[in-house]
């Protein structure tokens, strides 16, 4: 019987405040001097409310490109519409279990610095998900579990989604930003290879900096890097830059270059990079063009005057 789903994603679900700054310094000292003041308002900066959260960008970024996804994740009532919305007319299956939707302020300007309320986002653990659930994951040709770093159940989930869909099931993991949570890494970093927790990990440069640092792994060339950590965790893993890519499965290493362009948003690139690069490895394509698909679809996000991941028709186009 063939599988249900190409991909099934957990968790999070994030409504997303946007701020757009010129530079995060300039918002930064702004509030600074109102507060110095005794408080106020500023006026004229611009803002947008949309639905995000890793798992749910994720989730619609894979649709996008033609893939049947399934997205189990979390919301109360009055945060539920902005949800479903925005997965109108995809090939998506939206189960949401009883938990609030987190809350992100996000200041874009240079870089990205996000203020998050994980609310039902740090206490997503394998007791939410029922028999049907089990069944549908198990009928995936891919399993995400995303935002490890938000959800304090984060390991737990790993642990039973390995253990309920056996060895054979690749599980796709994207930790999110975990570098204020050392402690809790380590102690992920020893289980992970010695359970094989995850077959596939995505990271972003800064991230997989710091997890080849708590591995024990001193090597600034960001290709040796990220060979030798993939071989420290027993995993494909990718990593992803602003000028570059990178896969490794622990014995070789392909790389990619990107060009670097002016960006009109960041927030939720990553997710788009992770969503074309499981495409390109469901669609057979070799590493090299694995990584330069999933560039490709990046830069177009990070070009996009609105926050909408590329269909497959735009990014073969580009």
């Amino acid at each position: 019987m063939p599988p249900r789903f190409d991909v099934a994603v957990m968790h999070d679900y994030f409504v997303d405040r946007l701020v757009h700054a010129e530079g995060i310094d300039g918002i930064v000292g702004e509030v600074s001097r109102k507060a110095a003041e005794g408080g106020g308002g500023i006026h004229g900066v611009v803002q947008e409310e949309i639905r995000g959260g890793n798992a749910v960008n994720l989730a619609h970024a894979l649709c996008r490109l033609g893939l049947r996804t399934l997205l189990i994740t979390h919301s109360e009532r009055v945060h539920e519409h902005l949800l479903r919305k925005s997965f109108q007319g995809l090939k998506v299956a939206v189960r949401v279990k009883p938990l609030p939707a987190g809350l992100t302020v996000a200041i874009e300007g240079d870089v990205n610095v996000m203020l998050g309320d994980g609310r039902g986002a740090s206490d997503f653990g394998p007791s939410l998900l029922d028999e049907s659930d089990w069944r549908d994951l198990a009928g995936s040709r891919v399993v995400c579990s995303v935002n490890w770093a938000a959800n304090r159940r984060g390991t737990e989930l790993l642990s039973a989604l390995r253990r309920r869909l056996g060895e054979e099931k690749t599980i796709f993991v994207d930790l999110a930003d975990f570098r204020d949570q050392p402690g809790r890494f380590a102690e992920l970093l020893a289980s992970m290879k010695r359970r094989r927790l995850a077959d596939w990990v995505s990271m972003n440069e800064y991230e997989a900096r710091t997890a080849a640092g708590a591995a024990g792994i001193d090597e600034p060339d960001r290709a040796k890097a990220c060979l030798r950590l993939a071989r420290k965790l027993g995993v494909v893993l990718d990593v992803h830059c602003v000028d570059s890519s990178f896969t490794s499965e622990g014995t070789r290493v392909t790389a990619r270059r990107t060009r670097v362009i002016r960006t009109k948003r960041l927030t939720g690139a990553g997710d788009v990079w992770d969503a074309a690069s499981i495409f390109g490895r469901l669609d057979g394509m070799d590493e090299r063009e694995r990584l330069g698909f999933a560039n490709r679809a990046a830069r177009l996000y990070l070009q996009s005057p609105e926050p909408v991941p590329p269909t497959l028709a735009q990014v073969m186009r580009s």
